[in-house]
């Protein structure tokens, strides 16, 4: 009996030995906590410089329509509705509302001022930084630190996260809880079955972590790719008195909380009328996305090849991501096509599958949602990554005494993968959505001028209009929350705004007019009065940003001279 009941305690020590520790934990006088403290160090230094690059200049961009409308929103709160931007959940708006109430408590008790665009931008960039912490769990939970520590890296210092982690939608905060959901849901499942407390305590968080992604996006599906995937791949090693948990009911009931109260408007019923009406595309006002000279639908009921082109997003990627980590990703990515039955390679394989085909499919199409894919590209680079550094060491490993190849890999990828990106994303600040790739540069705001300019460059024209335009001047243009906002702070509420797309506008010679055209703003509603305007009047004004347009002023019966074009109108 004694020697039986120490057989069974000898399997359940090596069942519990073989169950991988929570990277959360240390162990005491292990390598774990020398590796630990090395990767802490190194996150603090990602997330600080990483913070650094998304911060850098964040109030310098005038707001975009979009941005316009969580002004709006936090204006809304304020009066105590939070109904306000349904089509949204309530947690970015919260923070953006807090942000906005801070930057103005502390503008009047220091007397300094704080850019309205800066408050808004603010907890994104932050938050930004602060997703190379859940993307180093993820990445070393499936595969090690090593491997974890680069894509951090990819991310912290990835000019396309960078981009959109500055601009004032939900993609930021979704793409955060997202992965720490993902993360504690890998934890949960493996840690040993029979540490149940423990077991729960991870997939109770995981459930907290999805609950507070949806109340930042309504995209819910990523809860449904994490339960298809562990339906496929089990992510720990079986082993004697292994036992398999299946996901309880309580799991999904947590989500449901986190979500509602987080999101309390959802429960009200002019929230999900809204939200009827969005969804059956009747609250759009204009159509169409400028790809190149084309212009294309961009509704999801076009879907799927009546609309934007399914090779969308695989081209941005291929002429907006740096070369080097373009490489890298290929690299890592057919190494685990190769390798797809092993449950952490086959998570790359599949998050980059189930983004890439349905995204592409769907006829509403938007760069900003590509920021939910970047962590698996990273992921994918920074497994190409290792692969190389093991193979160059394999291949030279005659020189390869005290690790010097390894270590000259290493430091060539570093320069390669992480300063050379820093600089580069240095330099394009603050317009960092304008930076292409070696193979894009020529295409640089010539196929996504929407997303490149993001409005960018509009409230210059806006401040042009407003220093020439005699009073009840018009001003037409297709982003009028923007023109609204910077003609108060301009100081000019007498200017009148109409919409270019409003059907019931037609291009005249009335005096004062002043058409501000933005040529990412081309509709198929607007597209042949904005030949009228050009046609017609002159141009009075142009907004340019490293010589490309962003936007355009033309002025009817002002009797004032027509400037010179930007460098790409010329080219």
């Amino acid at each position: 009996m004694q020697m039986a009941a120490a057989g069974v305690n000898s399997a359940k020590s090596e069942a519990l030995a073989s169950a991988k520790p929570p990277l959360l934990s240390i162990r005491a006088g292990s390598t774990v906590v020398s590796w630990q403290k090395t990767a802490i160090y190194a996150l603090a230094f990602m997330i600080i410089v990483g913070a650094g690059l998304r911060l850098k200049g964040l109030g310098s961009i005038g707001f975009a329509e979009d941005e316009i409308n969580k002004v709006e929103a936090a204006r809304a709160y304020d009066r105590g509705d939070y109904t306000a931007n349904a089509e949204h959940p309530m947690l970015m708006k919260v923070l953006i509302y807090l942000s906005l109430r801070g930057a103005r408590y502390g503008n009047s008790l220091t007397g300094q001022s704080v850019l309205d665009e800066a408050a808004l931008r603010f907890p994104n960039a932050i938050f930004g930084a602060l997703t190379a912490i859940p993307l180093f769990l993820l990445t070393a939970a499936l595969f090690d630190q090593k491997t974890g520590l680069w894509a951090a890296a990819l991310w912290s210092f990835g000019v396309n996260a960078i981009t959109f982690n500055r601009v004032g939608k939900e993609d930021t905060l979704m793409v955060f809880f997202m992965l720490f959901a993902f993360y504690l849901f890998i934890q949960a499942k493996q840690i040993d079955g029979n540490e149940k407390g423990l077991v729960s305590r991870f997939r109770n968080l995981s459930a907290v972590s999805f609950g507070l992604m949806m109340a930042s996006k309504y995209f819910p599906h990523y809860l449904g790719l994490n339960m298809l995937y562990h339906h496929n791949y089990s992510v720990r090693e079986r082993q004697p008195g292994y036992q398999r948990w299946t996901t309880p009911l309580s799991f999904f009931l947590i989500v449901c909380v986190a979500f509602v109260v987080t999101n309390p408007a959802i429960l009200s019923p002019k929230v999900w009328n809204y939200l009827n009406a969005y969804s059956g595309e009747k609250l759009l006002t204009h159509t169409g996305y400028l790809m190149g000279d084309r212009l294309y639908k961009n509704t999801i009921s076009r879907s799927p090849f009546w609309a934007t082109p399914v090779y969308f997003y695989l081209l941005y990627l291929a002429i907006k991501v740096p070369l080097a980590v373009l490489i890298t990703t290929i690299v890592g990515t057919i190494a685990s096509v190769r390798r797809w039955r092993h449950p952490s390679y086959g998570f790359v394989i599949f998050m980059l599958f189930f983004w890439i085909v349905p995204y592409s499919l769907m006829g509403a199409k938007w760069p900003r949602y590509l920021l939910s894919l970047m962590p698996f590209i990273y992921m994918a680079a920074a497994v190409g990554v290792v692969l190389i550094i093991g193979w160059v060491s394999s291949v030279f490993k005659k020189w390869n005494s005290g690790g010097a190849v390894t270590w000259a890999a290493t430091g060539s990828l570093v320069l390669l993968l992480v300063v050379w990106p820093v600089w580069t994303a240095y330099a394009s600040a603050p317009h960092y959505a304008l930076y292409s790739n070696e193979i894009g540069h020529r295409y640089t705001a010539y196929f996504f001028p929407h997303d490149e300019f993001y409005d960018d460059g509009l409230n210059d024209a806006i401040r042009f209009v407003c220093a020439q335009a005699p009073p009840s001047a018009l001003i037409v243009t297709e982003a009028p929350g923007v023109v609204r906002y910077y003609t108060e702070k301009f100081n000019r509420k007498d200017l009148q705004t109409h919409v270019l797309s409003d059907p019931n506008f037609a291009v005249s010679d009335q005096a004062p007019a002043y058409f501000i055209l933005q040529r990412g703003r081309t509709y198929f509603e607007n597209q042949d009065k904005m030949k009228q305007v050009r046609a017609r009047f002159p141009l009075v004004y142009a907004s340019c940003i490293r010589g490309y347009t962003a936007a355009e002023v033309y002025a009817a019966g002002s009797g004032m001279s027509a400037v010179t074009p930007c460098d790409d109108a010329r080219r």
